[in-house]
């Protein structure tokens, strides 16, 4: 007969069984917890020791601060004790990658560690490390100033894994005036052989292994290797072939069940990139398992899909954003984990989407949206941070290259999106029109042609490659093809400010101004929306915001306009490739942009101004958002750097007097009143024309550093041409000033103009 027992006894039983034979296998097994010669941890009356096993002494390992930063490091033994120095990095690219912080290649002190005799051996080495996690010594990569307050901090626990020691810890922490507590674990990990790296090429949209060096910032001349995975081919000799190990990313309990499908579809987007790279089932998204209680989430083998959102959180609910957090190995540039931090708030995605696409896409007239909407928002943002998950960077992947007259094409849509890559901030296609029926799931941002092309290149194995080197001629083949399908082409956008490609948040094509105008045309309808999507709200907040961020895609649709005044196309190219990397604007686009700017950015329409809605959300002339906006345009297009650009210009096209030219355009249209007889100038056009005065004197006004003309102060102040045109510019103004004055009978207008002498009289030409 079975003998009955209650849940608790069969609970008891299996524990003792448990311990008993735990006890045997400490007793069979003197490093118990130690996994391939990994360190073994011992915690003691609140006290941590390592046992530092002789093979452990100067192998390449990783100390890792999850969420915060790495070091790779190595043990070294002394007569009485164990060092913990930081390593300096041979990168397989054929560079030795400085320390962090101070640029040195030689090694640092960590950590010196008596070894206790008592307790070690010939062949391992007990040393006490405890406070070693309880200071703030080791600057990691944000390098906030900390204090550990050690007495109300401790050491949770140990995790041995595969090749890694988990050391948990609570740390109460201050940061300046503000204290903190919080779980922060560390790794100990030992490095894998180094992976055969790939070697970077400024010309493709790559990290660097040192994703947080400077040139990442500017990597035209980088010796290094590319972020990637290191994925091998089960199948070498198949074109397509499932990989060895494939990219695995699990689920943060903490997601609500109802985003995992359109999270696990963001991510799975980008499997026909790496099958076009010849990995087959290359990603897969997984749940922690059900018995995972202690399942390693802070480890370095554990890539998570963290779920961030500040919902329901008084005050942050508009705050947050998405990111990536990776820990690679600097020798050769392999990602050893990817943690996607979706932080994206409800509401950035709801009013984002809403004031670009709402005229199209009846499911955001309601707030909040309903979920399949918010779902394939959240699928989008998710697409673009397994980007760089994948060891893609945020840039210009082309898309001025995108044909204008597609972006209503529902064919094209369908097969190529309306932006070549998800790592552009092409947000959703607002160029689309109602009459257009194009399909609300077409609007939004998802992975295009240029990320396939870019994987390709990053992951494609080269066969019989035996050094970094080989296999270049095939990789420049594909880096060759930008010589054909223009948007294939990178540009880092961020640090060359030069033209088109390289605005934010607009859908960039190759006809800025056409999309532009379009775009307007959604603006005018959104305003017109505002007050029905309000209606049923208890205040005026939700209107005031979405008010807010329509006047914000104004100002940036005007930018991508701006972008092409003194702007240049970039295709990079290495030394061997023929042509210019950087080809102006031609002049006649730039003299129809600066048209469009006077006409729609620096004169604006009622609707615009004054919509029927602004007394509820604004009581005082003060808080006219887009007069700010009109005036940062104004400064941006008047800015050294645009002139400098155009002066550069200068003997490219037929006529070489495109600097003078366009000033003269921008101050007549400015000005345009003057052209008639009892004019009455708005105070919008007031301030606009003031402004515009102060920017000329300023410029005019500067004095260069002649003592260094190295100086960096000098980089960014007006070239002596460009304030003489200025100048002339500020004497032409004044001369029709003075012979427009005598004809004006508004009062104001009268005030203003008399203002506007006394401004230039402050400047003695």
């Amino acid at each position: 007969m079975m003998q009955s027992y209650s849940r608790k006894e069969r609970q008891s039983v299996f524990k003792s069984k448990l311990l008993f034979s735990l006890i045997i296998l400490l007793v069979a097994c003197p490093l118990w917890g130690q996994v391939n010669n990994n360190i073994k941890a011992h915690l003691e009356a609140g006290r941590l020791y390592f046992e530092i096993g002789e093979g452990l002494l100067q192998k390449p390992m990783l100390l890792v601060r999850h969420g915060m930063g790495q070091h790779q490091i190595i043990w070294a033994k002394q007569p009485d004790q164990i060092l913990l120095i930081l390593s300096p990095i041979h990168s397989l690219s054929g560079v030795v990658i400085p320390l962090k912080n101070d640029g040195r290649t030689d090694g640092k002190i960590l950590g010196r560690f008596p070894i206790i005799k008592e307790k070690s051996s010939l062949r391992s080495f007990y040393i006490d490390v405890t406070d070693l996690f309880l200071q703030t010594a080791i600057k990691w990569h944000s390098e906030l100033p900390e204090t550990v307050l050690v007495d109300r901090s401790y050491i949770e626990g140990i995790r041995h894994l595969e090749n890694e020691t988990v050391i948990m810890t609570k740390r109460t922490t201050m940061y300046g005036e503000q204290r903190s507590t919080e779980d922060v674990d560390f790794s100990f990990f030992i490095l894998p052989d180094p992976m055969e790296p790939r070697l970077f090429d400024h010309r493709m949209g790559y990290f660097c292994e040192d994703q947080y060096s400077a040139i990442n910032a500017y990597p035209k001349y980088a010796m290094a290797s590319i972020m990637r995975w290191r994925l091998e081919k089960k199948h070498k000799n198949r074109k397509v072939s499932e990989p060895i190990e494939p990219i695995v990313f699990y689920f943060d309990p903490a997601m609500p069940d109802k985003w995992k499908p359109y999270v696990k579809a963001g991510i799975l987007e980008w499997l026909p990139a790496f099958e076009a790279a010849g990995f087959k089932n290359a990603i897969e998204v997984r749940e922690i398992p059900k018995n995972g209680e202690d399942w390693p989430e802070n480890s370095v083998g554990c890539s998570m899909v963290r779920w961030a959102n500040h919902a329901n959180i008084r005050g942050r609910e508009g705050k947050g954003g998405s990111t990536v957090r990776q820990i690679v190995d600097l020798r050769s540039g392999e990602i050893l984990k990817s943690n996607i931090i979706l932080g994206s708030s409800y509401q950035g995605l709801s009013d984002q989407y809403f004031v670009r696409c709402a005229p199209m896409d009846p499911r955001a007239w309601q707030y909040p949206f309903p979920d399949d909407l918010m779902g394939e928002l959240i699928q989008s943002v998710t697409a673009h941070e397994a980007g760089h998950a994948f060891g893609l960077r945020d840039a210009n992947y082309g898309e001025y290259a995108y044909p204008f007259e597609k972006m209503r094409d529902r064919d094209w849509l369908e097969e190529m999106g309306h932006t070549p890559s998800v790592m552009t901030y092409a947000r959703h296609n607002y160029i689309v029109q109602p009459e257009d029926n194009i399909p609300p799931s077409l609007l939004i941002q998802k992975v295009g042609p240029a990320d396939v092309y870019q994987i390709k290149w990053g992951y494609q194995t080269i066969p019989d490659q035996t050094g970094p080197s080989e296999g270049s001629s095939h990789l420049e083949k594909l880096i060759r093809q930008q010589d054909s399908i223009a948007w294939y082409r990178y540009n880092i956008g961020y640090v060359e400010i030069l033209g088109p490609g390289a605005t934010d948040e607009v859908v960039d094509n190759d006809d800025p101004i056409k999309s532009t105008e379009f775009g307007l045309k959604n603006i005018e309808r959104v305003l017109e929306l505002l007050p029905q999507v309000n209606h049923g709200q208890k205040d005026n907040a939700l209107l005031e915001r979405l008010h807010e961020e329509t006047l914000e895609l104004w100002y940036q649709q005007m930018q991508q306009v701006l972008s092409l005044i003194g702007g240049y196309t970039v295709q990079y190219k290495s030394g061997s490739q023929k042509g210019d990397v950087y080809s102006p604007i031609p002049y006649k686009t730039q003299e129809e942009a600066m048209e469009f700017l006077l006409n729609n950015a620096f004169e604006v329409p009622d609707w615009l101004s004054k919509p029927s809605f602004l007394l509820r959300i604004q009581y005082s002339s003060n808080s006219d958002r887009l007069i700010g906006h009109q005036l940062k345009l104004l400064s941006e297009l008047m800015d050294s750097f645009r002139m400098k650009r155009l002066e550069q210009m200068e003997g490219t096209f037929p006529d070489n007097e495109i600097t003078m030219k366009l000033l003269s355009r921008l101050r007549s249209g400015l000005f345009k009143e003057l052209d008639h007889d009892g004019i009455r100038i708005g105070k919008r056009r007031q301030e606009l024309q003031s402004v515009y005065i102060a920017l000329c004197i300023k410029a005019v006004a500067e004095e260069r550093n002649y003592g260094n003309t190295l100086n960096d102060e000098n980089h960014y102040l007006y070239s002596y041409h460009s304030k003489s045109i200025l100048a002339q510019e500020i004497l032409e103004l004044k001369k029709e000033i003075l012979n427009r004055l005598e004809t004006v009978r508004d009062g104001a207008t009268i005030g203003h103009l008399k203002l506007c002498l006394r401004q230039i009289g402050r400047l003695s030409l």
